[in-house]
This record gives structure tokens, sequence and C-alpha cells, in this order.
């Protein structure tokens, strides 16, 4: 629905959104906007308080301890298991997000490895860990205030020369009719370009990635190779194996 997705726009922005404002900008009742503030706080995106929603990520909790994901149990068990996917003599791509600050950690078991990462939070776990590293430059940005990526608008300039054997990546959102989808238009720039550049591309998401969509469309569900997680719903088991997707279970 575009109203939606133009509050979830200013909610990105913006941080905060107000209902009296909403319903005079829409011209439609308050209860109507309470009812879009719904849809996005069941997604994970926005948090309503009395009278408007905020940003989910810009809760203070989520900031006490920036380093605390790292050791989050689901996450450390995704990376763990795309870690099975790779092998000496790889060159992968490493996306943006907290899995991925993770995988690069783990990724000192390897002797031979060469990394494209625009992963600014993990580069210096990638510098003490692999044989190579090449980072994508470009605007720096956050979509958590705990890790931090790198892109920029024209990536085929970079891309264009590069293929890996496997690109693993995270993502804000998966829906059926919507995709995979990202919470920054900053992402979308590299998101868009990794099955062209990739051979094999591995998608690490947490159970409660699926039925959420964020604001920036990346790709088809069909255009990945395979899903790490540890619970997928049956409607999407189902669409992963009629697609040729892998299924890989933590």
């Amino acid at each position: 629905m575009k109203r939606i997705d133009e509050i979830k726009q200013a909610i990105l922005f913006e941080g905060k959104v107000f209902v009296n404002d909403l319903s005079q900008k829409y011209q439609v009742s308050e209860v109507s906007i309470r009812k879009d503030l719904t849809i996005l706080e069941k997604q994970g995106f926005a948090r309503k308080f009395y009278g408007g929603a905020t940003r989910l990520e810009t809760d203070k909790a989520n900031d006490d301890n920036p380093t605390d994901f790292y050791q989050d149990p689901l996450l450390i068990k995704l990376a763990e298991r795309a870690c099975r996917e790779i092998q000496d003599g790889d060159c992968i791509f490493l996306g943006s997000g907290r899995t991925c600050c993770i995988l690069a950690r783990k990724l000192e078991q390897f002797k031979n490895l060469t990394v494209v990462t625009n992963n600014i939070s993990a580069l210096n776990d990638l510098l003490g860990r692999v044989t190579k590293v090449y980072l994508i430059g470009g605007e720096v940005t956050s979509t958590d205030q705990m890790t931090m990526f790198s892109s920029w608008d024209q990536p085929q300039s970079f891309t264009d020369n590069i293929y890996v054997n496997k690109a693993f990546t995270s993502i804000s959102g998966l829906d059926l009719k919507a995709g995979l989808t990202v919470n920054s238009v900053i992402s979308t720039y590299v998101y868009r370009h990794i099955s062209a550049m990739a051979h094999r591309w591995y998608l690490m998401a947490d159970s409660s990635k699926f039925d959420r969509i964020a604001i920036y469309p990346v790709a088809e569900l069909s255009q990945i190779h395979a899903i790490i997680s540890e619970s997928i719903p049956t409607t999407y088991r189902q669409f992963f194996t009629a697609n040729n997707v892998q299924i890989l279970l933590v």
C-alpha cells in the first residue's frame, strides 16, 4: 500500500511520526493511520507510542551495548552454518549487518580466502583473518546504529570487474510478493548487483525476517541460491523448493 510505504519512509528518515500529522497529510481518519502503524509494528519496523510511532532500531535499549549482538546464539549459528559452505581458495562477497560481522570473525579457520565487502564494521576482523580484502567504497551509513557499511549509486563500476564464488548477506525482510527488501537506499545499490557478480548467493535470515517488508525492494526471492535459517514457514519452504533454492537449517 502506497501510504504505508510513504509512512515507512518518513519513519526511516525522521525517526518518528505523529498520527495527527499523518491524518491531515493523507486526509484520512486517525483510526486509519493507527491501523497503518499497527501493520508497521507487526512487521518489526516501528514501535507505537501514544499519538505516533518511532523507528524500532532507534530504541535506547538497542544502544546500551552495541557489541552484544556478537554473543547472540542464533546469529552465531547462522554464521557457523554459512562457514560450512566456504572452502579454502574461495573468493566471497560479505554483506553488511550483524550476522555478516559475526561471520567475518569466523573466517580465521580458512588459510586462503579472498573477501570483497562493503561491511566497514567487519573490516578490522577481516584484515586479521583472511588473505585478501577488497572494500567497496562510497557513502557510509548505518541502519541499526551498531554496524556500518558503504556503497555508491553506481556499484557496477566496481562489481563489473569482480566475480566471486559465493556471496553471503543478511536482509531486512523477506516476503513472497515483495521479495527481498532493505531499509536503506544505500543498501540497494549493492544488493541489486549481487546476483550478477556471484556464482552462488547465500542469504542468512532468522525466522523473524519472514513476512516482513522493508521500504526498498532489491531482488526476487528466486534470485538467491540458498537460504540459511533456524526455521522457515511452510509457504516459503514450498516456494524455495519449487524455485530450486537450497534450504540450509541450523
